[in-house]
Parts: structure tokens; sequence; C-alpha cells
């Protein structure tokens, strides 16, 4: 089968290890890698041991030379819809990493733009693409656990980004917690209905915004989940999933550690099998990508379903700026 062509605009930090994935992966050609600091470029040749790879410093100067498929962006996301809108403009899919935009309203903005082109654009929200939450949606809709009507979700890391992320105003809504409000939507497969959160900022955190948040959010159906995240815990930290427990009416399940648990009755919990996935994480979002393009269909995180994802982000920040529920 003939590979797609892609070109990655973005390879400083984060993105050295998207090309390591793209280099990779075998049903897909790297072709161009786009920098605006020519020290990522040289980083990036590096770790390529292809010659047929060409380097630039503008986006729009790769995009009109190099003959690709798709365009792979890694960037900052207040970069994101002109980047977007310049590949689909150059006939190419987009696969964006997380969130769509940096504020709502250009993701809203984007997504009626894409509506004017073929080519779809994706979004990476590679955390659903793991065995443990995998395990954890197939048994909430199985109905292992009756129907679920409420849970937890706890998320709490010490972690130094700096750059941008530094700069934002609620860095845990804006940047992390659309990972968490997406493997919500993922797993009950239900949409929020309403969301009331508040955030603050710790005497000793290194982040110039808030970088903690704690949100109530009503999904389809009247489930209730309990939100909380810090960025600049002490003491024990989650994973990167977060800690999770889901509760029905026959029983509940858990997330520790990683570690998918349930509990039916009275009984004791029981590890939840891990499925067998063709691939995991970002890898998985890869594969997406390729099979949706191949089968001629949109990717399960293309922006029309990601935009309900981002809406949460949206309506969260809302909701501390006015110090009230909204609904969706």
């Amino acid at each position: 089968m003939e590979k797609l062509n892609v070109i990655q605009v973005g390879v400083g930090g984060f993105g050295l290890s998207w090309l390591e994935i793209l280099r990779d992966f075998d049903q897909i050609d790297l072709v161009g890698v786009v920098d605006l600091d020519e020290k990522n470029l040289e980083k990036a040749s590096e770790r390529l041991v292809s010659s047929s790879v060409s380097f630039y410093q503008n986006h729009l100067q790769a995009f009109r030379e190099l003959e690709a498929d798709i365009a792979v962006i890694v960037t900052p996301p207040q970069t994101h819809k002109k980047l977007a809108i310049d590949a689909l403009e150059a006939g190419m899919y987009v696969f964006m990493e997380k969130p769509i935009t940096q504020e709502y309203k250009d993701a809203v903005a984007l997504l009626e733009i894409s509506r004017s082109y073929e080519k779809f654009v994706m979004i990476s929200q590679n955390y659903r693409w793991r065995p443990e939450i995998e395990a954890i949606r197939q048994a909430v809709q199985n109905g292992e656990i009756g129907t679920v009507e409420y849970g937890e979700w706890n998320f709490r890391r010490a972690t130094k980004f700096g750059g941008w992320r530094d700069q934002y105003n609620e860095i845990l809504i804006e940047d992390m917690s659309i990972h968490h409000f997406d493997m919500l939507r993922h797993i009950l497969r239900k949409d929020p209905t309403s969301i009331y959160a508040k955030s603050m900022r710790p005497s000793w955190s290194w982040f110039g915004g808030n970088p903690v948040a704690s949100a109530i959010i009503t999904f389809d159906d009247d489930v209730f989940i309990n939100y909380f995240g810090s960025w600049v815990t002490q003491g024990k930290e989650t994973s990167w999933n977060g800690e999770v427990r889901l509760v029905g009416s026959k029983g509940m399940i858990e997330l520790s550690d990683d570690l998918p648990t349930i509990t039916v009755g009275g009984e004791a919990p029981e590890r939840l099998e891990l499925p067998d996935m063709p691939f995991t994480d970002r890898e998985y979002s890869i594969y997406e990508l390729v099979q949706a393009i191949r089968e001629n269909r949109k990717p399960i995180t293309s922006i029309e379903d990601n935009i309900k994802s981002f809406s949460m982000v949206g309506t969260a920040l809302e909701s501390i700026e006015q110090g009230k529920e909204l609904r969706f």
C-alpha cells in the first residue's frame, strides 16, 4: 500500500518526540520538517536518518514545494488556526496536537472554515487510546457496573514546563484538563450539559496563572462528575491519566496508578483485563488518521467531535470568570 507523505510543523520540545513517532510509523513518509528556530531544525535533523527529508523555516514555502498528504502541527495553540487553514488551502489533511486553538472562539471559527474544504482536520486525543482507558470504556459500555450515575476524577502532578505555558491565566484548564474532559466523553459516551468551575494559584506555584482547578460537571442523563486537578501538587502524584472512580447501579470501576479494577456488589475488586490494541497512545492517533484517510471517513477525533470536548474547556473558563454554573 502506498505510503502517505507528511510534513511536520513544529519540532521544538514535544515536537521532537512526535518526529520520532512519525519517522518510525511504517505507513507514512516524512518528507518535510518546519520550524522557525534553526536550532530546532538541527536537532530534528540529528533524529532523522533519511536524506529525503527537506527542512524549512517557512511553512508556506514547504507547503508549496513539497507534495504531501498530511500536515502534522505540533506548535503552541495560538498558532494552530492559521497553520491549519494554510494546510487546508494547500490541499492537505490536518492533524494537530490538542487543544484545537488557545481560545474557544477560534476553534469554532476554524471548524466553520474547515467545512469549506474536502480534507478533514483531526485533533490528537492520545489519552483515549491507552489500554487501561479502553478497558474502562468497554466495561462501562457493556453495562458491567450498571448505569453510571456519578464519579470522581482527580489529577495531581507537579510539572515545570517553562516557556509559553507559564503565561496562561488558567493553565490547568486550558492545557491539561482537555485530556480528562475528552476521556469522560469517550468513556461515558455522553456529552456535558452543565459545568461549575473554580480555580486558584497556591503561593508556591511556579505558574503565572492558576494551576489548580475544580469543576462539578453534569453529563447527559444527569451523570454527576466531581473533577479536581493540580499541576503544583505536594506529595504523592497521580499518573497523567489521574485517579478515577465511576459508580453505577451494580458496582464501581476505579483507576489508580493506571491499574483499572471493577467491584460488583459486595465482592472484592478484580483487575479489568487490558484489551489488545494494534497501537496505543500517540501511535494510535496516527493509525486512526491513516485509517480514516484510507477509508474515506472522518476520524473519531475530528474537529467536529473534538469541539464538544473543547467546549468543556471554554465553558469552564467562562464559569470561573462569572463565578456560576453554566449550561452548554
